[in-house]
């Protein structure tokens, strides 16, 4: 079995969302897809220009995964290592998990695991994984915030995500913070795991040290991205400062090494590898065994990304420290959010999904709405 081309597919909800996908094909006819958060244009030319990623990989064995994702990664050395190169080798490198998985008959959880090294794991893979939902937008008042989130309370999902709003948390000050905090801990309960994104909103250590004491009686379960990407010596203050863990990751971190930096230098708590941004699912499990080894958790970043939710399925699975991945609720939904993949994922009564033990991700996408909602990349 040979690759024989690579598939750029860019789809537009106007006003809701957009998604760029790619979808690897074999003269089997088998293929796999994979998905990456950044400009569809970029993305296409990364895989279709003269040295692109379509050209390395013609011809190749789709089976020696690692060894194609060495050899994207090298190959694009001189324009790529991080940012946007990296994002498409790893919409590329899930593609070819799925498609391993689709050509040895197995889930592609039973491809990736990984020894963390530890002695209280037995290497099993789990039936079952849990979900975040990210409730975005929360809503301008608080009044659609409680109804947001008893939207997702009623979906079963055990674990929620409110995000940073004009005129909502982390815009005006500790007082306004804790109202809202106080609401939503308040509509979910006190069973469920609430996590908080800033969004990078916060400039200056003290305003979130403030913020975070402010509401710790609520028991966030982490901050997200509560200062800017590059400000790593302000998280490890941070960090030190409050008992409430620290997360970041998913402002265009790429790659073990800049997690490596992360965990050092940042100190966080949480790192946040995004699956849809990071290098694929071998450079996140890589990434989540080095966070294991420090005591951290890994918490993947996706967000609409439903391909990318797919890998996520199967990461957490057979990663020990990764009790959580994200999963959207979006205001508007959109069917390139909702209605992409077939079978749809679903969350239970429990606020799991269950591990699709079908070949390679266990997702197809849903060719109407691909049909309808494709444009040319751009």
């Amino acid at each position: 079995m040979e690759i024989t081309t690579i598939e750029t597919i860019a789809l537009v909800d106007p006003g809701k969302a957009a998604e760029t996908l790619v979808r690897v094909h074999t003269d089997a006819g088998i293929s796999g897809i994979g998905q990456a958060e950044s400009p569809s244009l970029v993305i296409d030319a990364i895989i279709r220009a003269d040295g692109g990623l379509e050209e390395i990989l013609r011809g190749e064995d789709p089976l020696q995964v690692e060894r194609l994702w060495q050899k994207m990664y090298a190959s694009t050395g001189l324009f790529g290592r991080r940012g946007v190169t990296i994002a498409a080798i790893g919409a590329v490198e899930t593609a070819l998990w799925d498609i391993a998985g689709k050509a040895l008959g197995k889930p592609v959880c039973q491809l990736i695991w990984q020894a963390c090294c530890t002695v209280r794991e037995s290497g099993e893979i789990k039936e079952k994984v849990m979900p975040y939902a990210t409730v975005y937008p929360p809503g301008d008042e608080v009044s659609e915030i409680v109804e947001r989130f008893t939207l997702a309370k009623e979906r079963g999902f055990q674990a929620m995500k409110l995000e940073e709003w004009p005129g909502g948390f982390a815009h005006i000050g500790p007082q306004r913070d804790v109202e809202i905090v106080r609401a939503v801990r308040e509509t979910i309960g006190e069973t469920r795991d609430l996590m908080i994104d800033v969004q990078n909103c916060w400039y200056e250590v003290g305003q979130a040290i403030a913020s975070i004491r402010a509401i710790a009686e609520y028991r966030p379960f982490f901050i997200e991205a509560p200062l800017p990407a590059d400000n790593l010596a302000g998280l490890a203050r941070l960090a030190d400062a409050v008992d409430t863990r620290i997360a970041a990751g998913d402002w265009g971190f790429t790659t073990r090494f800049e997690f490596d930096d992360l965990m050092q230098k940042g100190r966080v708590d949480v790192v946040q590898p995004s699956s849809v941004r990071s290098g694929g699912m071998r450079e996140i499990s890589r990434i989540a065994e080095a966070a294991y080894r420090r005591g951290l958790l890994c918490v993947p970043h996706a967000w609409c990304h439903m391909v990318g939710v797919a890998a996520e399925i199967h990461l957490a699975a057979v990663l020990p420290n990764m009790p959580y991945f994200e999963m959207p609720i979006a205001f508007p939904d959109s069917p390139i959010i909702s209605e992409l993949l077939v079978p749809a994922i679903e969350v239970d009564g429990n606020g799991l999904i269950e591990v699709p033990k079908r070949p390679g991700l266990g997702f197809a996408l849903n060719e109407s709405v691909v049909k309808r909602f494709r444009v040319m990349p751009h």
